[in-house]
């Protein structure tokens, strides 16, 4: 892969997770009818439901695959920086020009980098990622 396409990657995949937005609330369940004796009394006032804001366009955020560094994957929030990992696990498997790759290592290679991160903030995310994808068994 070259490395142009891979800065296309990375940063679409960035910028989507980026721009994710939580949920619409829905609108509470329409009450259950009165009994009987509380018929009498006015009903309730009608509430609107909230509209959903449009969202806005993307953002272009261009990433430095191998520039960007740990301590900002460490900011990042949990499931964007498990699509990070998954990105970065890629790319390694791609550098190392692996054509198969043991899935039940996964977990350990992305928890390894992590605290390659953590220990070494300023080392580049690649770099974490290429430590423990070299240490995969059978490498």
């Amino acid at each position: 892969m070259n490395a142009k396409t891979a800065a296309v990657l990375l940063s679409a995949l960035l910028a989507a997770c980026a721009q994710s937005q939580p949920p619409a609330t829905t609108a509470p369940p329409a009450p259950s009818p009165a009994p009987a004796s509380a018929q009498a009394q006015p009903p309730a006032p009608a509430t609107k439901a909230p509209v959903p804001a449009a969202n806005p366009m993307p953002v272009s955020h261009v990433v430095n695959i191998q520039g960007a560094g740990c301590q900002q994957f460490l900011k990042l929030a949990p499931d964007d920086r498990q699509n990070a990992s998954m990105f970065y696990l890629g790319y390694q498997a791609s550098h190392f020009r692996a054509r198969t790759i043991n899935v039940s290592v996964v977990p350990s290679i992305v928890d390894q980098a992590l605290v390659y991160c953590q220990e070494n903030p300023n080392w580049t995310v690649a770099r974490a990622f290429a430590e423990a994808y070299s240490r995969e068994p059978g490498k």
